[in-house]
């Protein structure tokens, strides 16, 4: 693992694997050294590809799972408030359109990977006929980390959030108005809301929470072993959402039996649709508190959901399904 970096090139070791960061120079060592047979690249962007470009042979693959799509970065960049900053995160998206097409065009063999349909659509938008060379393959989940437990219908009382705060398009704001719609409620007090992430908007979007007995907020981010020990013990994944291309979170979360509550945007529907999910409409709050507590008043519409969230994972985009798929194109990549 090869971490582009302006910065003296490093080695260090993340969960038993050896990563390093550095230049171009450093990569093209490395890549002479090791001698690959292809480089699968994740998130390239105009500032990644000068170092990616030194070692000129190398066949290369590349994910793209967000904002290096520029039609998702666009929609990142006109959420922002603040006048400079969007402005220049617009001229940036611009650069981004600009960088593709114009590498397409010199690399038209360069194969792209997105993981779901719409972010293919996405990228077409900006791209039209030149994206040609590509592939969708959802990102892969780890089943046996993430591994099903029959929940308890008193699970579904735990109700579990794990996000970023970095961006309104996470939509935590929509999370919190849910809550708040649900404090009504002749049973609101039994729920036990767990709200766990970090990032420059996380204490003004919670302050409406501040002080509920039933909301803990933990400001942190977990590791995947940590992320798996909260899934054991809930039972709903409050994930709304109104951008995205897969939902690797909810998906691990559906991996556990948990039963997310979401909005109905293209990139939710390829992954889980009414039998395994609460689908609210786009930017719908109170939709989010509804399809909730349709599961509260229905324990056994959360079982039969959390069993069918499990299974709708396990059938599409599993690690034993979906690694097999990536190894095939990288293979593919290196021989052409």
């Amino acid at each position: 693992m090869f971490r582009p970096s302006e910065g003296a090139t490093a080695t260090y070791e993340y969960e038993g694997i050896t990563c390093r960061s550095g230049d171009g120079a450093a990569l093209a060592a490395i890549a002479a050294a090791f001698r690959p047979d292809v480089v699968a690249a994740h998130g390239v962007t105009e500032a990644m590809w000068p170092t990616l470009s030194v070692p000129g042979s190398l066949p290369i693959c590349v994910w793209l799972h967000g904002s290096e799509i520029p039609a998702f970065f666009r929609a990142k960049a006109e959420a922002i408030t603040e006048g400079d900053e969007r402005a220049a995160s617009l001229r940036q998206v611009d650069v981004r359109k600009t960088f593709w097409a114009d590498l397409l065009g010199e690399r038209p063999e360069l194969k792209l990977v997105f993981p779901s349909d719409s972010a293919v659509e996405m990228m077409r938008e900006d791209l039209g006929t030149r994206l040609r060379n590509y592939a969708a393959i959802p990102n892969p989940i780890d089943t046996s980390l993430f591994a099903y437990r029959p929940k308890s219908d008193e699970q579904r009382f735990q109700v579990l959030s794990i996000r970023p705060f970095d961006s309104t398009t996470y939509a935590n704001d929509l999370s919190v108005a849910a809550i708040v719609a649900l404090t009504g409620r002749p049973d609101f007090q039994r729920l036990q809301f767990t709200i766990i992430g970090d990032g420059p908007l996380f204490g003004e979007t919670l302050r409406p929470l501040q002080g509920m007995e039933n909301v803990t907020i933990r400001r942190e981010f977990l590791t995947q072993s940590e992320i798996a020990a909260e899934h054991s013990r809930h039972g709903i994944f409050l994930v709304p959402t109104r951008l995205d291309t897969q939902g690797v979170s909810r998906d691990e979360a559906m991996a556990s039996g948990l039963v997310p509550v979401t909005n109905s945007i293209p990139p939710v529907c390829e992954f889980a649709d009414d039998t395994c999910a609460g689908l609210a409409a786009p930017n719908d709050a109170v939709g989010l508190a509804e399809k909730l507590w349709e599961m509260i008043e229905s324990p056994a519409l959360f079982r039969q959901r959390s069993e069918a969230a499990a299974r709708r994972v396990r059938q599409q985009s599993a690690n034993d399904l979906i690694i097999p798929r990536e190894l095939d194109l990288l293979a593919e990549v290196a021989r052409a």
